[in-house]
């Protein structure tokens, strides 16, 4: 069936076949469908690009574990989504290259996807957590540009000159 899947375009040329209802999620296809007719599918691929295609085969492979999330999501109180744990299988998810996370993120939020936008963000705070400046700075390969701390002197009055 045509209307079971639908194409986008990535930053880098690909060409992906999506499942609609996972792309239907992403805001800029569900933008396109509230305009559409919902049984008018486009012919042409849907332009993505702000994403390219390694990380968006990323987001549907996480967006495919994640697909009765929605459905649980009404059972579960949003505390849970902001308080809780990342799951072991969302930690393998994110056990990847710093840019992939990174590029993870932007990509989520160009997609209004908040729920992998919020593990990512989640798996960078663990990332710092109990890091020192310098060691944040090791971890994420920021150079240290700030100015050597200078022994404080002791200030000294020119009144009584």
């Amino acid at each position: 069936m045509a209307e079971d899947k639908i194409k986008v375009a990535t930053s880098d040329g690909g060409i992906l076949e999506v499942d609609l209802y996972i792309a239907k999620q992403w805001q800029p296809v569900k933008l396109i469908y509230e305009v559409l007719d919902s049984t008018n599918v486009p012919e042409n691929p849907i332009d993505l690009d702000a994403i390219s295609t390694e990380t968006l085969k990323k987001i549907i492979e996480w967006s495919n574990h994640h697909k009765q999330d929605e459905a649980d999501s009404a059972d579960n109180s949003e505390n849970d989504r902001n308080h809780g744990e990342i799951s072991p299988w969302d930690k393998t998810f994110f056990n990847i290259k710093q840019e992939m996370i990174f590029e993870i993120i932007v990509a989520a939020d160009h997609l209004g996807m908040t729920e992998l936008l919020d593990m990512g963000c989640k798996t960078v705070a663990n990332m710092i957590k109990g890091k020192t400046p310098e060691e944040v700075r090791q971890t994420f390969n920021i150079p240290n540009d700030l100015p050597p701390l200078q022994t404080a002197q002791p200030i000294t009055s020119n009144e009584n000159q």
